[in-house]
C-alpha cells in the first residue's frame, strides 16, 4: 500500500502539537490509595508485594496477604509522569479446571482414548511373543529335520525302507507318514502360526476400536455446547501495555463491580506486571474463586511501581500537564490542604525522575544528601550537612532580599514565580558537595518537593533526602 504524501503545510500544522504533546510529561488524573482493615483501624498500604502489603513501620512494616481478606480504598487526584499506554484490553468470563464442562468432556475421552491404546500396546506385544515363540519353534523344527538327514545318511537307527522324505518338505506345510518326533514338531509349528494369526487379528480390531473413540464426529460440537452455560467462575483479562520511559518493575491493581450467587460488591486484587518498555508487551490477568455464573463490570486498572501510581491512558480524567503546570497544582494543593500548619519539605515521590523508573534497584542512588528546597518546590542544591546547607540558604535569602529592592519586580506568571526566591539567571553550581555520582547529582536536579510551610504560607527550607527511599 501507498504512504500517503504529507504536504509541508501539514507538517508545519503537526509539529507544534507533537512539541506541545512533548512539553507535557505529566498527567493529573483520579487514582485510588489502598487501605487494609486491622482492629478495625484502616492502615494505608504503602505498597504491594507477591505476598506481602507494605504498610508504615508503625503497623507493623510487612502484612502477610493471606492475612489480608479484602482491600479498602479512597479515591483521589493525583499526578505522575506521562501516561503508561494498555491497548486491546479485553475482557471474559471462563471456567477453572474444576468447573469447566468442555474439560469434563475432554478427560472423559483422553481416558477412553488411553484404555484403548492400552489395550493395543497389549496387543501388540502378545503378537510380539507368538513371533517370537514361532521363531524358536521353527530353528527346532529345522534342527529335527537336519538330524533326520544325517541319520539317514549314515543309516543309523533308521528303516531303510522309510521313503526319501523331508518332514514338512521345503516350501509347505504337508505332513505325512512321519516318525512321532517329527509329527510333534509339526504340531508345534501349527500351534505358533494359528496363535500368530489371532493375535494379528485382535491387534486389527483394537486398532479399529480405538480409532472409531477418536474420531469422535461430534467431539467439537459436544464441546462447543458445554460452553457458555453460565457456570463460569474465573474472571480473564488480556492486554498489551507500554510505556515510553522504562519501568523496571509495577503492579497491576484490578477493581471491579461483581454480581455474584444474588449478591453485589466490589472485588480487588493486584498482579505483578514487571517491566515495562516502549515495545507492546501481552499481559494476562486471572483471577479465580468467583462464585458460578458470576457477572463483572466497570473493571478498572490502576498501575504503581514502588507503592506510586502511574497514570494510564484508562485512568479517570486523565490531563496532561506541563512541568510547571504539575508543580503550580502541587504548590496550590499543597497550601490548600495546610492553611495554618508549619511544616518541612517533603519529596514527590509519584513524579520521581525517570531514572528511578528504570532502575531495578537502589544501590547505586544511595546517597544520603540535605537539599535546599525554593519556596515554590524547585531543588536550588545539595549539601553534606544541615549546616552548610542552612548557610547557604541564609546567603540566598539575603541576595534575593538584596536583588529586589534593587529591582523592580515583574508580574510574575504563576504563583511558583511569585513566592521563588531562586533568581532564573542564577548560576550557582547545583552540587555543593562535589562529590556525589553523576547519577545521584542528575537525578536531584530532577525532584519536585511540597515546599517548607510557616503558618500555611510557603518558605524556603531544607530537606534530608535518600533516593534510595523511593525503592523502599
Amino acid at each position: 500500500m501507498k504512504v500517503p504524501r504529507i504536504t509541508p503545510l501539514l507538517w508545519a500544522l503537526a509539529l507544534p502539537l507533537i512539541a506541545q504533546e512533548e512539553a507535557k510529561p505529566y498527567r493529573l488524573f483520579v487514582g485510588v490509595d489502598l487501605n487494609v482493615t486491622r482492629e478495625e483501624a484502616k492502615i494505608p498500604v504503602e505498597a504491594l508485594r507477591r505476598h506481602e502489603v507494605v504498610v508504615a513501620p508503625a503497623h507493623g512494616d510487612r502484612i502477610p496477604l493471606r492475612d489480608v481478606p479484602h482491600f479498602g480504598w479512597t479515591r483521589t487526584t493525583k499526578i505522575s509522569r506521562a501516561p503508561v499506554t494498555i491497548s486491546n484490553f479485553q475482557r471474559h468470563a471462563t471456567y477453572s479446571l474444576r468447573n469447566d464442562k468442555a474439560m469434563k468432556w475432554m478427560q472423559s475421552q483422553n481416558q477412553m482414548a488411553v484404555y484403548q491404546q492400552e489395550k493395543a500396546d497389549v496387543a501388540r506385544l502378545a503378537n510380539s511373543d507368538a513371533q517370537r515363540h514361532q521363531a524358536v519353534r521353527r530353528q527346532i523344527y529345522a534342527y529335527q529335520e537336519e538330524t533326520y538327514r544325517i541319520w539317514r545318511e549314515w543309516e543309523q537307527n533308521v528303516d531303510p525302507s522309510l521313503p526319501d522324505y523331508q518332514p514338512g518338505g521345503r516350501d509347505g506345510m504337508s505332513f505325512s507318514d512321519i516318525d512321532p518326533a517329527a509329527g510333534e514338531v509339526e504340531a508345534l509349528l501349527v500351534a505358533a502360526n494359528e496363535t500368530a494369526a489371532a493375535v494379528a487379528t485382535d491387534l486389527d480390531r483394537t486398532y479399529v476400536e480405538t480409532s472409531g473413540v477418536n474420531g469422535d464426529p461430534f467431539f467439537e460440537e459436544r464441546t462447543q455446547d458445554a460452553l457458555g452455560q453460565g457456570d463460569e467462575d474465573v474472571l480473564e483479562l488480556t492486554f498489551e501495555i507500554a510505556s515510553r520511559e522504562p519501568i523496571a518493575d509495577a503492579y497491576l491493581v484490578v477493581m471491579g463491580n461483581v454480581m455474584q450467587a444474588g449478591q453485589e460488591g466490589i472485588v480487588t486484587f493486584h498482579q505483578n506486571v514487571g517491566a515495562i518498555g516502549p515495545k507492546p508487551r501481552k499481559i494476562k490477568v486471572r483471577k479465580t474463586g468467583f462464585a458460578p455464573g458470576f457477572t463483572i463490570s466497570d473493571v478498572n486498572l490502576h498501575l504503581y511501581t514502588h507503592g506510586q501510581e502511574i497514570a494510564t491512558n484508562r485512568s479517570e480524567r486523565n490531563v496532561a500537564l506541563t512541568r510547571d503546570q504539575a508543580r503550580e497544582f502541587l504548590l496550590l494543593s499543597h497550601i490548600a490542604e495546610h492553611p495554618l500548619d508549619t511544616i518541612t519539605p517533603q519529596p514527590v515521590w509519584t513524579l520521581a525522575p525517570a531514572v528511578l523508573l528504570a532502575a531495578k534497584s537502589g544501590a547505586s542512588y544511595d546517597h544520603p544528601v540535605v537539599a535546599t528546597i525554593d519556596s515554590d518546590g524547585s531543588v536550588i542544591s545539595i549539601h553534606q550537612t544541615e549546616e552548610i546547607a542552612q548557610a547557604f540558604l541564609a546567603e540566598l535569602v539575603d541576595a534575593a532580599k538584596v536583588r529586589r529592592k534593587a529591582t523592580p519586580v515583574k508580574t510574575p506568571s504563576t504563583f511558583a514565580d511569585a513566592v521563588r526566591v531562586r533568581d532564573a539567571d542564577d548560576e550557582t553550581a547545583f552540587d555543593q558537595t562535589g562529590q556525589l555520582p553523576p547519577q545521584v547529582v542528575a537525578a536531584m536536579r530532577e525532584m519536585i518537593f511540597l515546599p517548607a510551610l510557616e503558618l500555611g504560607v510557603p518558605i524556603v527550607g531544607t530537606a534530608k533526602v535518600n533516593l534510595v527511599d523511593f525503592f523502599k
